[in-house]
């Protein structure tokens, strides 16, 4: 099970490193949950680079990964247009 990338238990859009497990939905912890995403695996000695880049599907910075990138993470935000001028005048006050 250590060569299988589980990484899709984790909730990866999290800001500054905190990542949700998805089953407890609590800040996703190794100590805590085990060693589920392959960087971790790696780092434990469970997993080679080798193996890590055949096998996970969630590599930060690869075009084919499923990581969401900076872009996907960062919400839109629709910063109003201004325009000088006169506004438009209510007829209203012309009757």
């Amino acid at each position: 099970m250590n060569n299988v990338c589980q990484c899709h238990l984790i909730d990866w859009s999290g800001k500054n490193g905190k990542y949700i497990h998805i089953s407890s939905g609590t800040t996703y912890d190794s100590q805590k949950h085990g060693a589920l995403d392959c960087q971790t695996k790696v780092k434990e000695g469970s997993l080679n680079y080798s193996e890590y880049f055949k096998t996970c599907k969630y590599i930060p910075g690869d075009p084919k990964s499923h990581f969401p990138n900076a872009s996907e993470k960062i919400k839109k935000v629709i910063i109003p247009r201004f325009e000088e001028g006169i506004p438009p005048i209510s007829e209203k006050l012309f009757k």
